[in-house]
């Protein structure tokens, strides 16, 4: 049996780590029962204009010959095409779906497609895969999506825990510099500088890093940099204009014993309403928040439920027998 990961980019994003380890997962829990072969197929750059996407879906198409393709969103009509008239398996992750994110035309239409053809190909060979509960409701009740499966964003809680500092400074960790944040956020950053706290955001593209006077968007060369650095910081703030898939970055956070202060927004609902954390609807109750204090600190059985230790519970869903 062959296993293929299809994928792009280049970073290791949230959504990478989250695709990479349904694939490891999947190749573990079947290599009990099976001669497994394993492969990785990644594009190190991005796919940005329409011309560029046609390029992207015919490399997926001819890359997605496995027993198992695992794809990304963007390469799923290409591998359910390739694989329409055989019994090799499809599974598309979708990490979210807004509508109102500023997709392009050709994006949306291309949704449409997907969306489509997933609708039409009902065998259980095509998967759509999610990362919370949110989501599997939303594409299986709005856009009436067949098969769909959770496989959670997974942690090895230990690893991070040898991180977790009982100093803490003054600091509030913006969250992840993208254009996805509430637009609040930069003015909030500025009364809260105003008021004595250091704000910074961090990133995972080193050309962002700069500069500024009410915050600083940080890039961490070193993933150990980035966990000490959140660490010590009083708080992560998650405050998405999007419905998000889960929010990796304050998942983290919270393993670090650093608290998070969210929106409730898709799948980052799920996991604020979960660990219960703080959830606030405006920027101005984020502020309240931090400048009274008011943190909490996720409970154990939420830490405990996304532990890599348990990546069979979610695979045996999914995988076939």
């Amino acid at each position: 049996m062959q296993i293929r990961y299809i994928s792009y980019g280049t970073s290791k994003t949230g959504g990478y780590r989250h695709e990479k380890c349904l694939f490891d997962s999947c190749l573990a829990f079947l290599a009990i029962n099976h001669k497994v072969e394993a492969k990785l197929i990644r594009k190190n750059q991005l796919f940005e204009s329409p011309t560029a996407h046609i390029y992207l879906m015919l490399w997926a198409f001819f890359q997605s010959s496995g027993d198992i393709n695992i794809v990304t969103a963007r390469t799923g009509v290409s591998a359910i095409l390739r694989n329409l008239f055989n019994k090799k398996q499809v599974w598309i992750v979708l990490h979210n779906y807004d509508a109102n994110d500023n997709k392009s035309i050709s994006l949306k239409w291309y949704y449409h497609i997907l969306f489509y053809l997933l609708r039409k190909q009902k065998s259980e060979r095509m998967k759509v895969v999610v990362v919370a509960s949110y989501w599997k409701r939303f594409f299986e009740k709005e856009i009436k999506l067949p098969n769909v499966s959770i496989f959670p964003n997974l942690f090895d809680t230990l690893a991070y825990e040898k991180y977790q500092s009982k100093h803490k400074n003054n600091w509030v960790h913006l969250g992840q510099y993208s254009s996805k944040n509430d637009k609040g956020i930069y003015p909030l950053a500025q009364k809260l500088t105003d008021s004595g706290y250091y704000c910074y955001f961090s990133t995972l593209n080193p050309l962002e890093a700069s500069e500024s006077k009410n915050f600083d968007v940080l890039y961490f060369p070193r993933f150990n940099d980035y966990l000490e650095h959140v660490s010590r910081s009083i708080c992560t703030l998650a405050l998405s204009r999007i419905n998000e898939g889960w929010n990796r970055m304050a998942h983290e956070s919270m393993l670090l014993g650093t608290p998070v202060i969210g929106y409730n927004a898709g799948g980052l609902g799920d996991l604020l309403k979960e660990s219960k954390s703080i959830i606030v609807n405006s920027v101005d109750e984020a502020y309240d928040c931090i400048t009274q204090a008011l943190f909490v600190q996720p409970n154990i059985s939420f830490t405990e439920k996304y532990d890599l230790k348990n990546f069979a519970k979610y695979t045996i869903q999914i995988c076939p027998n």
